[in-house]
């Protein structure tokens, strides 16, 4: 059914995934949206921080322009709860969610009073991000999540994850590692780190690449596609470890390619966990800035699972969601 008129209210802060959902839905049944964006003086009775009015009414009608439907559609700026929904003397639908439900009871409250007839009050449900929590412009500036709803790394985890999660291998010890963990379950985490056992003659059990170096195109791996079976295809990264990335860390048998649109270095953590015990895994590992055991050079790093590391995997895994 659509409505001749519907009206949305919120501040639109940083226009992320739960807020284009709702907007779209209200052009779904409405024929024309009027969109009451919260003044600056009224945002700063009840947030710390927001973007300024100016500011999301601009990138509010960006995304009208995108979606062809600026011509269908208003913004009016409000400085109290009830906007114009409360004046609009016609009959009109208002969008809600679970949380601000009860001000469009209130809303349709204040029209009977003024002799007006009620608006339907359609419930829109909230968007979740990957944690099925919902998404939250507190939580994007936060920097839990993207506006898109994935897990971002935490800051306090950046410098932990710097460090090598087990022994950084050189030159022959490279070779010597690979020679005597070959009859093992074998996880690569890198487009380098796979080439390196490749080129030793060894197919990794499991290897998660992204076709990059550095963010940069790789085609490191190309002259070895026929060894490497049928890749999966997942999305994660850079900077969040993606849902769909982690079930597919979770299916067995854990073997194959996993190829990562985006970044791959933050999936070693969950192969980490969810690898067989007895696995070994290996990560490229760039050089960092110097800590108080002195400068960590460029290797690779060999990371034995175990019901230790699983623990610690696991842990900041936790952290992390």
């Amino acid at each position: 059914m659509k409505y001749p008129h519907v009206f949305v209210a919120g501040t639109f802060d940083g226009l992320h995934k739960g807020h284009t959902f709702f907007l779209s839905r209200a052009f779904q049944i409405g024929q024309h949206v009027t969109i009451g964006l919260t003044s600056d003086k009224f945002v700063k009775k009840f947030k710390i921080f927001n973007l300024k009015f100016s500011i999301r009414k601009k990138t509010l009608e960006q995304w009208l322009k995108t979606q062809r439907y600026a011509r269908r559609s208003s913004i009016v700026s409000i400085d109290n709860p009830y906007g114009p929904a409360a004046s609009y003397a016609k009959t009109a639908a208002l969008l809600v969610t679970s949380d601000n439900r009860h001000r469009g009871e209130e809303i349709n409250s204040i029209r009977k009073k003024r002799g007006f007839p009620t608006f339907t009050l359609i419930e829109i449900p909230l968007i979740n991000a990957e944690d099925k929590r919902p998404i939250s412009s507190t939580r994007v500036r936060k920097g839990e999540i993207d506006r898109e709803g994935r897990l971002t790394l935490p800051d306090n985890l950046r410098p932990q994850l710097q460090q090598p999660m087990g022994l950084v291998l050189h030159g022959d010890m490279i070779e010597k590692s690979i020679e005597k963990n070959k009859q093992n379950f074998l996880i690569t985490v890198g487009d380098v780190a796979t080439k390196t056992l490749l080129d030793n003659g060894i197919t990794p059990t499991l290897a998660i690449i992204d076709n990059k170096v550095e963010r940069k195109p790789y085609t490191g791996l190309k002259k070895y596609r026929a060894q490497l079976a049928k890749s999966k295809k997942v999305t994660s990264g850079p900077g969040y470890i993606s849902r769909e990335a982690m079930q597919a860390l979770k299916v067995r048998p854990f073997k194959g390619v996993i190829e990562v649109n985006g970044e791959e270095d933050l999936l070693a953590l969950p192969a980490i966990a969810y690898a067989p015990l007895g696995s070994v895994v290996y990560y490229g590992q760039p050089p960092i800035a110097a800590w108080a055991c002195g400068p960590i050079l460029e290797g690779l790093v060999e990371i034995a699972v175990t019901d230790e590391s699983k623990k610690n995997a696991q842990e900041l895994l936790e952290q992390f969601l």
